[in-house]
């Protein structure tokens, strides 16, 4: 088997894409992101707001970046919660024996 050569600036983008996927599923993530929500609603950014842009674990990009005008509603941010909290949940499902 014959590994398919790519040049620099490729592997480059693809370890950094796979950098930024590994940290960014870390579990402590999670307590930040949702620490974080309040900051983008519609109380903290109204004659601004917030810039969506959606991107699958492998790079391919679901949604162009789009203006979410005077931020996120709060249906939003509370769905936006409850998917953190499933995340975290799906990422510390197995442990060691003895932890809690």
């Amino acid at each position: 088997m014959t590994k398919e050569k790519i040049n620099k600036d490729a592997r480059i983008a693809t370890l950094e894409r796979q950098a930024k996927e590994n940290l960014s599923g870390q579990v402590h993530n999670y307590h930040f992101a949702d620490s974080a929500l309040n900051k983008a609603g519609t109380d903290s950014l109204i004659g601004s707001g917030v810039i969506l842009e959606l991107t699958v674990l492998g790079g391919r990009k679901i949604c162009s970046p789009v203006l979410i005008r005077d931020g996120l509603s709060a249906e939003l941010i509370a769905a936006l919660r409850a998917d953190l909290v499933r995340s975290y949940e799906l990422a510390t499902m197995y442990k060691p024996k003895g932890a809690k």
